[in-house]
């Protein structure tokens, strides 16, 4: 009988809590098994093994020396990713690292590189391609449906609190395309199966320096791809506390043949109750509902990317070859690439020209 892998995860915060639930649905049904977690302060250590139930350490090294962690989740600030997941390829752990990958194509390489030495999986956390809406989108663009891509723009806007509230001890280290952006490059990578050449930026600051975080409020890409198509790419990070919902976002394809509009932002759900104020429930994104067998089960694409990850490990771990999994997920050159096109736009706003790819 293969063995049941055993998870570990670096990192204590919001999205940690996505990737433990999604771990423990799995662990019901014999499919995995949450081991251990590592947090910079003891307090979050405390708060997180006492809920769940595991092992704590503020040590990531001592989490990856454990023999009963066979993979490990990288959920950590985007600077501590590099470090942490070649120590956790070296240590004969499978990865999932939550995007962007790096902030530096070298670090990337890096990477790639301890991925293909070890032959241990790399799992980018890029979540829109486990969207249901953004699947079928692939699927009609990539067939012809839609004739040839010309043009098209996508959004995805967050709240102030966000930034203020949820990271202000490092959402002036990074800015909102590293955030938020670099999904939407993914998402367009994906869905068009074409590959940027071109670059063109814009970005503002005001608001969020006035509050102490020096750090773009929005940007604004232009990304040619090959082939000719070109997209929008609008991102920001300082959307009013009143609007109804913490993310705003859509997309739009306009090709030959045909255009498709994607509202993956109401999706036809919204609503008020008591004294709440109106607002859009993306259900979509994470939510929970109670099985035949009685249990609290999480679906959605922040859930599922990491119950895929999950399952391509038990997967390998039962004898599976990792080559024939490739294209089939993920992996570290496609956050390379997201790197890539995330350094020219950020070019392309230093400098203010077009950055050829």
């Amino acid at each position: 009988m293969s063995k049941v892998p055993g998870v570990g995860i670096v990192g204590g915060g919001i999205w940690a809590r996505h990737h433990m639930n999604a771990v423990r649905d799995l662990e019901a049904d014999g499919r995995g098994r949450l081991v251990a977690m590592c947090a910079r302060t003891q307090e979050t250590v405390d708060k997180v093994t006492a809920e769940w139930g595991i092992a704590g350490t503020r040590d990531y090294r001592e989490l990856l020396a454990r023999p009963d962690v066979d993979c490990v989740i990288i959920s950590t600030p985007d600077h501590l990713h590099r470090e942490m997941t070649i120590q956790a390829l070296e240590a004969g752990k499978h990865v999932l690292c939550e995007k962007p990958m790096d902030l530096t194509l070298e670090g990337c390489d890096a990477m790639v590189e301890a991925a293909d030495r070890t032959g241990k999986l790399l799992f980018l956390d890029f979540h829109k391609r486990f969207d249901p809406v953004q699947q079928k989108a692939r699927e009609m663009i990539l067939s012809g449906q839609l004739g040839a891509i010309q043009y098209g723009y996508c959004w995805m806007e967050d709240k102030i609190i966000v930034p203020r509230d949820w990271f202000a001890k490092w959402a002036d280290q990074t800015t909102i395309f590293w955030f938020i952006g670099v999904h939407q490059v993914d998402m367009l990578r994906w869905t068009l199966g074409r590959e940027v050449v071109r670059v063109r930026a814009r970005g503002w600051k005001g608001k969020l320096a006035s509050i102490g975080l020096d750090t773009y409020d929005s940007i604004h890409a232009e990304l040619e791809f090959d082939g000719g198509a070109v997209f929008g790419v609008d991102v920001n990070w300082i959307t009013p506390e009143n609007f109804p919902a913490v993310v705003n976002q859509g997309a739009r394809f306009v090709g030959s043949e045909g255009l498709l509009e994607l509202d993956t932002q109401d999706r036809g759900f919204a609503g008020s109750w008591g004294a709440a104020p109106w607002q859009t429930l993306n259900i979509n994104s994470a939510h929970v509902y109670e099985d035949c067998l009685g249990r609290k089960t999480h679906e959605g694409y922040f859930i599922n990317p990491t119950k895929e990850w999950l399952r391509l490990v038990e997967h390998l771990m039962a004898g599976g070859e990792l080559k024939a999994l490739a294209g089939k997920y993920p992996d570290g050159r496609d956050g390379r690439e997201a790197t890539r096109v995330a350094l020219a736009v950020h070019q392309s706003l230093e400098q203010g020209v077009s950055v050829e790819l």
